[in-house]
């Protein structure tokens, strides 16, 4: 196989070695396997006696290791690799396989029917809720949206080269693709239990996940508007008529008008959630035209 990219990011991982050189062995001599490290020294040593090519990371942070990476890469299929151990070289050679039959611009692997007895049920649940989230928001049918293992096209990528990477993992790809039209999916794949190092991220774990729900949702308000303003709306009608309901009963029940100001809010309430509806619509119609002739123009 040729024309392929992967980039291993690293940072002390002592399955790292072994990874590199099973990427050597199944994808053969002419892959172009980039390291993006920052390892102390001894590991630095161990992942130079491969063939790699490593390369100090500059940046701080996964997305960055792999935009470091990405932007160095010469070829038109790039791909990555956790070095952690939990994923298979083999597995990600099948997501690579499947890019390349042309359908889609991005191919990740799933890892949602691995899951069991591999991972703590609050990162599953994390993982599955952050998923359902996307796929709401960017109207999406993926079935794990925070996968080590990943493959896109270089034009793909060319169309994000220049964004700044936002602390999201995987997600930050796929949200920006998304915006930009591209086509994205997601196939099975194993997933094994981390054995020779422990989670860089483990003890921050739930505040990431918060991150990368705060980036879906701040970004799908410019995706999918419709959804972001018209929930807004819909809220605001419906407490709009509660609160109009209470007031109009209190009125029945009196024979007098006494609550003016929640009758105010109400009729506000109920005014300003239209008019989010309608923002919404206006929005997403003009979104729509874009990405048309984004396309169009691609």
């Amino acid at each position: 196989m040729s024309g392929i990219s992967i980039i291993v990011p690293t940072l002390n991982e002592a399955e790292a070695p072994r990874i590199i050189n099973e990427i050597y062995a199944t994808f053969g001599k002419g892959v172009e396997v980039i390291v993006i490290d920052k390892s102390n020294e001894r590991m630095k040593k161990e992942l130079l006696a491969t063939d790699a090519n490593v390369i100090t990371q500059q940046s701080a942070g996964y997305e960055n290791a792999l935009m470091e990476g990405f932007r160095l890469a010469k070829n038109d299929i790039l791909a990555t690799i956790d070095a952690d151990g939990t994923y298979s070289v083999e597995d990600l050679k099948r997501v690579i396989s499947e890019l390349q039959k042309g359908a889609y611009s991005f191919v990740s692997g799933s890892r949602a029917q691995s899951f069991d007895g591999n991972v703590s049920r609050y990162i599953k649940f994390g993982n599955n809720f952050l998923t359902k989230l996307f796929n709401i928001l960017y109207r999406r049918k993926m079935t794990d949206v925070l996968s080590g293992v990943f493959a896109l096209t270089k034009q793909a990528f060319d169309a994000i080269r220049d964004d700044e990477p936002y602390r999201a993992g995987t997600i930050f790809f796929e949200i920006e693709l998304v915006r930009r039209g591209f086509s994205i999916t997601d196939i099975p794949i194993g997933y094994a239990e981390r054995k020779a190092s422990k989670s860089k991220i483990s003890r921050a774990k739930p505040f990431y996940g918060i991150t990368m729900a705060f980036h879906a949702i701040r970004y799908a308000r410019d995706y999918n508007p419709l959804l972001i303003f018209g929930s807004i709306g819909v809220t605001a009608i419906l407490a709009g008529i509660i609160i109009g309901a209470l007031v109009i009963s209190n009125f029945l029940a009196t024979g007098t008008l006494t609550e003016i100001g929640r009758a105010l809010i109400a009729f506000m309430l109920v005014i300003g959630g239209f008019l989010s509806i309608i923002a919404g619509l206006i929005l997403d119609l003009l979104l729509e035209i874009e990405r048309k002739l984004y396309k169009k123009n691609r």
